[in-house]
């Protein structure tokens, strides 16, 4: 086969842990070209790179540093040059880290994006990718015969009897102690999304910032609703906090910042256990909701699975939460859908035993339940006893 990657908005660290094992896999059996843009913005390669491509001689590199590269992050859909190389090129897989999802569309073949695996509290490591064909529809969970549901069923009650146990979290009271919050009709859970130049991936979010996410949400509760936030890890190493907190402090005792650091565990992790309801865009802190039976409110135009039963709207869930009727995820389907993700969707790029046409299969079937017993075997029950 003939494989292209498109990688406008890879970082030094995608590249490195993750892309280069990707690329040197397939480069094994088949022609592979690399479609890379310069550092700009946090995201590309440059020269401290070029020794990660020893040893791949036969990969096809093509640097897009034409003047207007910095479209490449955001929207290329109407470079016309960019669909025309692409179509000289004419892959029949297109592996792409890319925020623009115009652009690919343009591209010949199937095209894939290569997505974080993380799906919290369960612990799939850093490195672990899925092949999806968007970038955040979450909670997509198939038909199944009889035989395969009961399959996935057994082994969710395994990975849940072996990680919820030690899912270490604070309390209701530590959590309003540490909000400095008092009491209130209903608790709403907001974990932020990182905020950085290098994370075009902000774009499809439907608020410009964090700052007025916050103002946003608050004003649609009643002042009788507390409104707990978390901040992104990546924000507290890298990010200015000034907006936030301002914001925050601006609201008045409705609602707190609560730092990672002040409770038991995560922060995120207690308020998705403990909050009537969370708002996410296109956090993987929803994963966190599922496992708690804690109400989605879903701020996002991606799909969202309908056994999350999340709404759309604040305004919707608080008409339901006045009556006492608000939806929460399916128990049974959510630990199913973990199930499901862990055996055939996650997989480690830099598995020696990770194959060029695994790599394909995965791409073209994104449901393959015969993968599923030697994932099982190589990752799921390492985990399962590590947790």
């Amino acid at each position: 086969m003939r494989v292209m990657f498109y990688l406008p908005v890879v970082t030094p660290w995608w590249f490195e842990n993750i892309v280069v094992h990707l690329i040197r896999r397939l480069a094994q059996a088949h022609e592979v070209h690399v479609l890379i843009a310069p550092m700009w913005s946090g995201t590309g390669i440059g020269p401290r790179h070029f020794h990660l491509l020893e040893g791949l001689a036969y990969v096809h590199w093509h640097v897009l540093d034409g003047a207007d590269h910095a479209l490449l992050r955001t929207d290329a859909s109407d470079v016309d040059e960019l669909a025309e190389f692409a179509a000289f090129i004419n892959p029949d897989l297109t592996l792409c880290r890319s925020a623009d999802i115009k652009t690919p569309r343009r591209f010949p073949g199937e095209v894939r994006y290569i997505m974080e695996a993380g799906a919290p509290p369960f612990e799939t490591g850093a490195n672990r990718v899925i092949l999806t064909h968007t970038l955040f529809d979450y909670g997509e969970l198939p038909a199944f015969p009889d035989e395969q549901e009961q399959w996935l069923d057994a082994l969710a009650d395994q990975l849940f009897a072996a990680k919820l146990p030690r899912w270490e979290c604070a309390g209701r009271d530590e959590l309003m102690q540490a909000a400095g919050l008092e009491e209130g009709r209903a608790l709403v859970g907001l974990p932020l999304e990182y905020e950085h130049e290098e994370n075009f991936f902000w774009q499809h979010l439907p608020y410009p910032d964090n700052a007025t996410l916050i103002r946003e949400v608050a004003a649609q509760l009643d002042d009788d609703t507390r409104l707990l936030v978390t901040n992104h890890p990546l924000n507290d190493l890298y990010g200015d906090n000034s907006a936030i907190e301002e914001t925050i402090a601006a609201l008045e005792g409705k609602a707190a910042l609560v730092p990672h650091e002040a409770v038991t565990g995560s922060a995120t992790h207690a308020i998705a256990r403990h909050a009537d309801a969370v708002v996410i865009g296109n956090s993987k802190s929803w994963c966190l909701c599922a496992v708690a039976g804690t109400t989605v409110i879903r701020l996002s135009d991606f799909a969202t699975g309908d056994w999350l039963n999340a709404y759309a709207s604040i305004p919707d869930w608080l008409a339901d939460l006045e009556v006492g009727r608000p939806r929460q995820p399916d128990a049974i389907k959510a630990r199913r859908w973990f199930a499901f993700h862990m055996v055939n969707r996650v997989f480690d790029p830099a598995d020696s035993d990770l194959l060029p046409d695994d790599i394909i299969e995965r791409a073209l079937n994104p449901v393959s339940p015969a993968r599923w017993e030697a994932a099982l075997s190589r990752m799921i029950a390492p985990l399962g006893e590590a947790a």
